[in-house]
């Protein structure tokens, strides 16, 4: 299979990185990290651009492209900075469940915003840790005559206090599981906050529905399909998080690389000692291995022939593989590492948030297991 990247893909690819050399600032991600706000401005700005929705249709806002493509932007971003490309690959989560199980009035009234940087949108699906645990979902969406009722809790939502709407899975008596966009300044909508070790840019916290009435037409897709559209939100969701991690891990190698070649001890460069050279090269196989592995998942994904079990075995490995590199990148820049100056602090803290994001170990090992199994 061959995985070289197109004229076209190698060019967006250059052009985020250019996008993001010249706006994620140092100093301005330290400071939006520590202070936990949303890169507003920048998010704005890479919209005007084109790299938001860039794989939306184009008559919804989009440039037509894959979603590899859109994979491809965020691996860039990361790089650069691990925080903020991490918010902007944020703001439309769940955006892939408009596409293929909203209406064309959906499409329209949704989608264009989020490609202008004037909406960003969230997905409230887990109540409890275990978000493959389905038992635990007890949220209610109840039929009135002025549209659904919905009652509940939804925990470890994303955007939390950014997104303007939250595509919120259901249960309703006579429809089953099903999806309804709640708007986050209708009555009964309410947001608590939780501090996190890392992506501090990302609001994070519960989601609490007080009796919220949304109209009918704010379902998405037919009765019974809202577990459908969870796993495609997983899916998508998981997807961007191997990115992240890509990008993440190879911004890490950067890094430690600009590092060794300048620090010098014993009257020696760090990148001269051979304890360091092998750190280096172990982390650079390790980036290429995520790598493969992200670009054939996506590669697939597009191709609508994504296998479940490899993109198990593609979260667990890069997820690993990241929590590895930031690690041995932050041993190459000793006590400096641990100095919030430097970006391979937050970039260690947001490692690990992205990995929990891919999925713990037994998670996939689990459904890497199961799948082999066929149970």
């Amino acid at each position: 299979m061959d995985f070289e990247l197109s004229d076209e893909q190698k060019d967006i690819q250059k052009a985020a990185k250019e996008f993001a050399q010249g706006e994620f600032d140092p100093d301005l991600a330290l400071e939006l990290d520590q202070s936990g706000k949303f890169p507003e401005p920048i998010w704005k700005k890479a919209a005007r651009l084109g790299f938001i929705g860039i794989h939306y249709p184009e008559e919804f806002g989009g440039q037509g492209l894959g979603f590899f493509e859109n994979l491809l932007v965020i691996e860039a971003f990361c790089r650069i900075d691990s925080g903020i490309g991490s918010a902007l690959s944020s703001v439309d989560l769940g955006s892939e469940i408009i596409l293929k199980f909203g209406s064309n009035g959906q499409k329209k009234q949704i989608l264009p915003p989020l490609t202008k940087g004037e909406r960003r949108l969230g997905m409230a699906f887990a109540e409890s840790e275990d978000r493959r645990d389905l038992t635990a979902v007890s949220t209610v969406a109840e039929k009135r005559k002025d549209g659904y009722a919905i009652r509940g809790k939804k925990s470890f939502v994303l955007n939390a206090s950014s997104a303007d709407s939250f595509i919120t899975l259901c249960k309703e008596p006579s429809e089953g599981w099903i999806t309804l966009m709640v708007e986050r300044d209708r009555e009964g909508v309410e947001v608590n906050l939780t501090e996190k070790m890392g992506l501090r840019m990302i609001s994070f916290g519960d989601l609490l529905l007080k009796e919220v009435v949304v109209p009918f037409g704010n379902r998405i897709g037919r009765e019974g399909e809202g577990m459908l559209q969870v796993h495609l939100g997983d899916q998508a969701m998981g997807l961007k998080s191997a990115a992240q991690a890509l990008g993440t891990s190879q911004g890490a190698l950067d890094r430690a690389i600009q590092y060794a070649k300048q620090r010098e001890q014993f009257g020696r460069k760090l990148s001269q000692f051979q304890a360091i050279r092998h750190k280096l090269a172990d982390m650079a196989v390790s980036v290429e291995v995520a790598r493969c592995l992200t670009y054939k998942v996506a590669n697939e994904y597009d191709q609508d022939r994504m296998d479940s079990r490899f993109f198990s075995i593609t979260q667990l490995e890069v997820g690993r593989r990241l929590i590895t590199v930031v690690d041995e990148a932050l041993q190459i820049f000793g006590g400096y590492g641990y100095i919030a100056e430097q970006a391979i602090e937050h970039y260690f803290r947001d490692a690990w948030a992205i990995g929990t994001e891919l999925g713990t170990e037994e998670e996939q090992k689990d459904l890497i297991t199961e799948i082999m199994l066929g149970t």
